[in-house]
């Protein structure tokens, strides 16, 4: 079975273009075309009558394993190839990615006939494959200094999904396309990368505009050619069939069985190897409206009136402690102390904070992976130190944020954890309650539950005992 893209750029047959060439390319570094590959090089590579370029941005989204690499390090190599005294250019998320990639594209090309023509640079920051027709093929760090003073005729962003809006257009129009304004119809800038996440503002203006130019023939975007395979709407992606239909190198490198092998937590499987963007479709909050509710606090209490909160990860991908209180003004407040990727980190600053400063309440939600941590904690400081939600008051806490959010009166800081959870938020009925669910959610929501426990348990605290009053 063929996959089948989602949106696809048309191929026009009465225009040349340089598919043919470029797959004798893949097939000589040993990695012949599989049909999308074919696909994607023959629309993208169409040209005019006057040898110009139809297209001028190319947008490929694809899961992984489809062989992403392939196509864009033979399209780099055939124009660097094919044409005398040009450089071309690539980066990818990080510089250590683009490294990576570029190391494999190089080990392709060292084992393939091409390896006699070619010569290879590994000096930090002169990175590259050149020619002896005085063409290279370089690598560049995400950021736009490097493409200062250079012409290139071709430049491609690998794992585009990984730059925030910011850094995208520093990239695209403040170097890339500058640095190509003389080139009319000798340019091209190709832009690839599975499904991106609630901060991939970039990636997702040039998917939505990619997605129009198919849509509407390129009538509003004639030089974009898009390319999307993605899980078809629907369907389940733990399918073996529905894998078949849209994974366009299932049945030519790979299974459908070995890919369902792989074990990884279901968000970086729904957007990595689904191709589906990892943020909830319908979004609790719109972004304006959770814009509203990140402000400063009437008031912080002294520490040992907050209530400390913290949550793990699914795969302990991440933790948080969190502080919540309310303020003068009776509004509940949650501002993260600190998170980070791992959890290895936090018993030790758990510890470190309940010893010092010795809130009211040092607790978590009795769920999922921060179990562990809490059993950990109890040896630590005892059994009485870390009060736990139940299931039902769990739930109670998720609906009861989440009002309180909706009306407005909840106060958050501007923390990327915060913000990312409630972008990522996905609920689960469960009996009569409904709460945040930590394995539906489309990402991380450490910020949101130990947000909402922290409340929840800051309003249920016991009142401080009285004085004793001695009457005579």
């Amino acid at each position: 079975m063929t996959a089948t893209a989602k949106y696809a750029t048309q191929r026009d047959p009465n225009k040349r273009t340089d598919g043919q060439r470029i797959a004798k390319i893949a097939k000589a570094i040993g990695k012949p075309f599989m049909p999308w590959q074919q696909q994607v090089a023959d629309v993208a590579t169409e040209h005019h009558a006057d040898g110009s370029y139809v297209y001028e941005i190319v947008i490929v989204t694809v899961p992984r394993q489809a062989g992403k690499t392939t196509l864009v390090g033979s399209v780099q190599l055939d124009r660097v190839i094919t044409n005398p005294g040009i450089r071309c250019f690539y980066t990818a998320q990080t510089q250590k990615d683009a490294r990576k990639r570029f190391e494999d594209l190089a080990s392709l090309v060292k084992g393939s006939a091409l390896d006699a023509l070619a010569a290879y640079r590994w000096s930090a920051g002169d990175e590259g494959i050149s020619f002896p027709n005085a063409s290279a093929l370089k690598l560049f760090a995400p950021g736009m200094a490097v493409l200062h003073g250079e012409t290139p005729p071709l430049v491609t962003l690998d794992e585009f999904w990984s730059y925030d809006e910011i850094l995208g257009d520093a990239m695209l129009e403040g170097a890339i396309i500058p640095a190509q304004v003389t080139l009319s119809g000798r340019k091209q800038v190709w832009m690839i990368s599975t499904a991106g996440t609630a901060l991939s503002t970039f990636m997702r203006k040039w998917v939505e505009r990619g997605r129009e130019s198919v849509t509407t023939n390129g009538a509003k975007w004639p030089r974009i050619a898009y390319f999307e395979w993605s899980l078809h709407d629907g369907d389940d992606p733990r399918d073996p069939e529905a894998l078949e239909r849209f994974h366009p190198a299932v049945g030519h490198t790979v299974t459908a069985a070995e890919l369902l092998d792989i074990d990884v937590p279901k968000p970086v499987w729904l957007r990595a190897f689904c191709n589906v963007w990892t943020e909830a479709t319908n979004p609790l909050f719109a972004a304006e409206d959770y814009a509203k509710l990140v402000r400063d606090p009437a008031g912080v209490p002294a520490k040992h009136d907050l209530t400390i909160t913290y949550e793990v990860a699914p795969d302990n991908e991440c933790g948080v402690i969190m502080a919540s209180w309310r303020d003068d003004e009776g509004a509940p407040c949650n501002r993260v102390l600190h998170a980070a990727p791992g959890t290895t980190w936090m018993h030790d600053l758990i510890v470190e904070i309940n010893d010092s400063w010795k809130p009211a309440v040092l607790g978590a939600d009795d769920g999922g992976p921060t179990r562990r941590l809490t059993d950990m904690l109890r040896r630590t400081l005892g059994d009485e130190a870390i009060t736990t939600t139940s299931s039902r008051d769990f739930g109670t806490a998720c609906e009861a944020w989440l009002t309180m959010a909706r009306d407005r009166e909840l106060v958050l800081d501007d923390s990327i954890t915060l913000r990312n959870g409630a972008a990522h938020l996905v609920l689960k009925r469960a009996g009569d309650y409904t709460r945040f669910s930590r394995n539906d959610s489309t990402g991380p929501i450490v910020g949101p539950i130990a947000g909402a426990v922290g409340i929840w348990l800051h309003d249920h605290k016991e009142a401080p005992l009285e004085k004793p009053f001695i009457s005579i």
